[in-house]
């Protein structure tokens, strides 16, 4: 295996296969993940553990045994064969050491393939060696420990990542093959589902005459079918509800949404906690919105409706909250979903690097903004856009946490890792005045982002204030 990782003199300037990727990231994170300090699977990642068990009554296995609301059927799903292997090695072997089996697959997959050959299919030209490790180099460091837990996010963004790459090709074989990644993503993480109109223009983009269009069109949807009929039955047998989508609802009926709307309303940000001293959660308040939910009947937004009657009567307080919402899901603070400490080793040079390579990767799309100015943006970079944006988006208003703008972030990792060229960008600068004043607008972007940065962070609640399902 070893073998095919030979490195030749010219390695960083040639294109790496998706095998040599694949196969550099799992021993990336099969080396590190090992020696992550967790012991347990804590809080969501052990309650899609405990999903797994679901499909087998101990008689026999049925996807119709699954009777949970708020989380789709198909991740539990994928977990359910780790399961098993755990149950039958009598405790030899822990639900943790089988999620870090499972997140050095899921990291091979997302940085190996389905960036890299997303990358490749939008662009046209893929990304050589050198710019490729930058990328797995900076990834790790800001989302390393996501891999060591059996929650959805990294499965659920690498399969629409793939879903929409396997769109972007010729054929009805990859329609079909798109349509059951996207469903896939979809009922893993409900709020994919706005990315189906960025995936339908895909499809359009690929239109080369009406037969071939068509066929594209039902491999699509058979694909999408065959992911999501299990959930129909699943939610007709338990909940009488006749639809493919997982209906994300909370215990006592309230839409899963609609209450986030509330919570990111009186909240600004919230990660979950192993700290001992903040026990399960750091909630940082917006006490404008706290007042101004307050003064609404039962505290809380009693429909779509409601909020958005809400929203129209305080148009630019509701845009702020929405801008310190976009800055906070990027302002990534830790690599882990569940932090051990308030303030670890290294986590102001990790921010002070975030804040650098998001002003850079600002930088970098404005300029190819600009370039595109008087001529239309390429329909596939277009569409692809829109479909990793639009979730984003719609999280936006939420109790808002770093890994629902994932996409986002990724994506300005992958611009930077892929586009920024140092030296040309400062020979292009050409006067020294020029170069000062970038110097002084880098150092004024930090100081900013810092500063903003603390405001939140000033507004840390104790763990009793945090919000409750």
């Amino acid at each position: 295996m070893l073998q095919h990782l030979k490195i030749k003199p010219n390695f960083l300037h040639t294109d790496l296969s998706y095998g040599r990727m694949l196969l550099l990231s799992m021993l990336l994170y099969a080396a590190y993940l090992p020696f992550s300090e967790y012991t347990v699977l804590p809080y969501d990642a052990a309650q899609y553990w405990d999903l797994a068990a679901y499909f087998s009554d101990h008689r026999h296995f049925s996807l119709l045994h699954y009777p949970d609301g708020l989380r789709g059927y198909l991740y539990p799903l994928m977990l359910f064969g780790p399961w098993v292997v755990q149950q039958v090695s009598a405790g030899l072997i822990m639900p943790l050491g089988m999620a870090k089996v499972l997140g050095v697959g899921w990291s091979g997959m997302l940085f190996g393939v389905a960036i890299p050959q997303l990358w490749k299919q939008v662009t046209g030209r893929p990304m050589n060696a050198a710019r490729w490790l930058v990328l797995l180099g900076l990834t790790f460091l800001f989302w390393r420990d996501y891999f060591s837990f059996t929650i959805s996010d990294m499965p659920a963004v690498t399969l629409l990542l793939l879903g929409l790459g396997a769109l972007s090709r010729p054929g009805w074989r990859w329609a079909l093959v798109a349509g059951g990644l996207l469903a896939a993503a979809i009922n893993i993480r409900p709020i994919y589902i706005s990315s189906v109109p960025g995936a339908l223009l895909l499809l359009a983009f690929s239109r080369r005459s009406a037969e071939l269009w068509l066929g594209r069109c039902a491999g699509l949807v058979l694909g999408s079918a065959l992911v999501l009929l299990p959930q129909g039955l699943i939610n007709w047998r338990h909940f009488h509800q006749a639809t493919p989508l997982v209906l994300a609802r909370l215990p006592t009926g309230q839409p899963l949404y609609l209450n986030q709307l509330g919570w990111g309303t009186a909240y600004q940000r919230y990660e979950s906690s192993l700290i001992p001293e903040r026990p399960r959660a750091l909630v940082f308040a917006d006490s404008v919105g706290k007042r101004a939910l307050a003064r609404e009947p039962n505290h809380r937004f009693a429909s779509y409706r409601h909020y958005l009657q809400f929203g129209s009567r305080q148009p630019i307080i509701i845009g702020t909250r929405y801008l310190k919402h976009l800055f906070n899901g990027l302002d990534v603070w830790y690599s882990t979903p569940y932090p051990r400490e308030l303030h670890p080793t290294g986590q102001a040079a990790l921010r002070l690097l975030n804040y650098a390579l998001l002003g850079l990767g600002i930088w970098l799309a404005l300029s190819a903004g600009l370039k595109h100015r008087r001529a239309a943006w390429p329909p596939l970079a277009a569409a692809t856009l829109l479909a990793l944006l639009l979730p984003c988006l719609l999280v936006l208003p939420t109790l808002i946490e770093c890994r629902f703008l994932l996409p986002l972030h990724l994506l300005v990792l992958t611009i930077v890792a892929a586009t920024w060229q140092p030296g040309v960008a400062w020979r292009g600068l050409g006067a020294p005045m020029r170069r000062v004043a970038l110097v002084a607008v880098a150092a004024g972007w930090l100081w900013g982002c810092w500063h903003v940065s603390e405001a939140t962070a000033g507004q840390l609640r104790p763990p009793s204030e945090a919000p409750q399902d």
